[in-house]
């Protein structure tokens, strides 16, 4: 009695927990959290018909059922999802998809038809004198793998972090928590532990799961969470990254209070290979009509993303001359970066949300960056360019370092194929002149 009651107080806690992961996979649609669904599925059914057995006498189905879902599903999944979240490269990503399920599918057809022996009681069954000797062997490399995949992914975290990745960093402690549970699981499916500890570590197994997979994505609030298309979805509010901001220029106030419909952008030039903005917010600042537009020198412009688009800054002090030196010289020094990204087939929507969130909370908390853009490439929907301008080297690597860029990189990896990098310094040929002063309405 003691044990069944024990087991049905784990699956009511293993339920609940799987209830939110799975909720939280489905607004993100993060493949690790979805990986992590499947194992907390495997361990809640496990724990409810260890429940169900120690009170009515177990049987074929309910030794099927937990064998299926704590030895199998729990293991290889939660690998799985490890995998997912750690690898940087799509090619181990996909070889692990492949053969987890793959090994799933083999596996979970051979441990429902292979014949059981012994007697079963309510006592919890032993899979050695239960089973014969390919489900068992199935169930020992399914242990295997995940043994072997949990260490790797936790050294390499490890690893990584001693490195000053601050990525991996951040990750640490959920992967450590992950493959703790990990540890358990196996443990107690083994038929190595009593009864009420095998039911206690994948409870316990069940809850590090959901706790650690919450650690790995970032905490929003309820009211405000919304799938992709809210701005609360990537942490930023819809007219700007709430954080430490630069001085506002009357003229943007004056703007914003006499708001115009956006104008019309060109049409795209329909050549292969060239370089267009993503299509701009449905409101953004309105200029006066300067036929001059932004200053240039020798076709640089002097401007910053709103949106995904590059429009001319408003007369911003990060652009204004210091100290008295003369045109131009503010930027003497500035260096850049091209980064090319190959996107997976219908993720340039998502990925596209994610890289206008980051400009409008660049454009916010980052004076010293002159220009951050995001392209498309005409004939290449896959494709997507950034290119970004800054004052100098302490800008560029302030700008490495902050939390937006950060979690810009975590969520957009799974949109992902491919990243080139290329490296720029600007030559003092290039250097802008100021931005031209704008003047009030």
């Amino acid at each position: 009695m003691v044990d069944a009651l024990l087991a049905l107080l784990a699956t009511l806690g293993a339920l609940v927990a799987t209830g939110l992961l799975v909720q939280r996979a489905y607004k993100d649609r993060l493949l690790y959290l979805i990986a992590w669904s499947f194992t907390q599925v495997g361990l809640s059914l496990a724990l409810l018909c260890m429940g169900v057995g120690f009170l009515a006498g177990f049987n074929g189905p309910l030794f099927r059922v937990v064998e299926l879902g704590a030895a199998l599903l729990g293991p290889v999944w939660l690998a799985l999802g490890m995998v997912e979240l750690i690898a940087r490269y799509v090619q181990v990503r996909f070889a692990a998809w492949l053969f987890a399920i793959s090994y799933t599918f083999v596996a979970l057809v051979i441990l429902i038809l292979d014949p059981l022996k012994g007697t079963l009681t309510k006592s919890l069954p032993k899979p050695g004198s239960t089973y014969d000797a390919l489900p068992l062997l199935l169930i020992d490399g399914a242990h295997v793998v995940a043994v072997i995949a949990l260490v790797a992914c936790t050294g390499l975290t490890a690893w990584l972090a001693s490195k000053q990745d601050q990525e991996a960093a951040e990750l640490l402690i959920p992967v450590a928590l992950v493959a703790l549970a990990g540890v358990l699981v196996v443990s107690g499916t083994r038929g190595f532990l009593p009864a009420p500890l095998a039911v206690i570590a994948l409870g316990g197994a069940a809850g590090l799961v959901w706790y650690g997979a919450m650690r790995t994505i970032p905490v929003y609030d309820d009211e405000d969470y919304d799938e992709y298309g809210d701005e609360a979805a990537t942490g930023y509010e819809e007219q700007g990254y709430q954080g430490p901001s630069r001085p506002e220029h009357p003229a943007a106030r004056a703007e914003r209070a006499e708001p115009v419909a956006a104008p019309t952008p060109p049409p795209p030039d329909p050549r292969r290979g060239e370089l267009r903005f993503p299509d701009p917010p449905t409101e953004e600042p309105r200029f006066p009509d300067d036929p001059a537009g932004p200053t240039a020198v020798d076709g640089v412009g002097v401007g910053i993303g709103i949106g995904n688009a590059l429009v001319p800054e408003q007369a911003s002090p990060a652009l204004a001359p210091r100290g008295g030196r003369g045109p131009g010289g503010e930027l003497a020094g500035a260096c850049g970066q091209i980064t090319v990204y190959t996107l997976l087939d219908g993720r340039e929507a998502a990925f596209d949300r994610l890289a206008g969130d980051l400009v409008k909370a660049a454009r916010a908390t980052e004076p010293e960056t002159v220009i951050f853009a995001s392209h498309e490439v005409v004939g290449a929907p896959t494709q997507r360019i950034f290119y970004q301008l800054f004052r100098d080297e302490a800008a560029f690597a302030a700008h490495r370092k902050t939390s937006h860029l950060q979690r810009f990189l975590a969520e957009s990896r799974t949109h992902i194929i491919a990243t080139n990098v290329i490296e720029l310094r600007l030559g003092a040929a290039k250097v802008p002149l100021p931005a031209p002063e704008f003047p009030g309405r």
